[in-house]
């Protein structure tokens, strides 16, 4: 009884050994596939593909150019609605409230300067839109076209149809 299970452990440490030297090689000769093998790539775009992937760039640097300019547009409007906030602040700890004609004027500075920040909250949402957009086309443009690759023969050809 002792020889049998003397002989299993020797056995099954010897099967332990020979399994792990035949998978080894095996092991260290996929790696070397795995690491010289290319990256498979991807296939060229065709002209259609490729005259859409630059009109969605075309789309794309137009659109983000329009974002640029509203965000400029936005950003100016709050810098004025904040310059008048500032002087409407300042005003109000110098105006005599006992002039009827004083408070007036002041009240109608308030109304017309919370006109403006009605209007600069419906651009502001506005532009949050337009970024929406641009992102969307962004995306999609980076989905479809990104890193995709091409023949400049038909780069060339598409160029000259424009």
């Amino acid at each position: 009884m002792a020889s049998a299970s003397r002989f299993f452990g020797l056995r099954a440490a010897s099967a332990g050994f020979v399994l792990a030297a035949l998978l080894a090689p095996g092991a260290h000769g996929a790696d070397k596939k795995a690491a010289s093998s290319p990256a498979p790539k991807t296939p060229l775009l065709t002209q259609e593909q490729l005259r859409d992937c630059l009109a969605q760039k075309d789309k794309l640097t137009k659109e983000t150019d329009a974002a640029v300019k509203s965000k400029a547009d936005v950003a100016a409007q709050k810098a004025a609605i904040d310059s008048t906030g500032k002087a409407l602040e300042e005003e109000s700890t110098t105006l005599d409230r006992t002039n009827e004609d004083a408070v007036a004027a002041f009240n109608a500075k308030v109304i017309d300067r919370n006109a403006k920040v009605d209007i600069y909250r419906a651009r502001a949402e506005a532009y949050n839109v337009e970024v929406e957009r641009v992102l969307e086309t962004k995306d999609a443009y980076e989905k479809a076209c990104a890193n995709r690759r091409f023949d400049d023969r038909d780069l060339s050809d598409v160029q000259k149809k424009k």
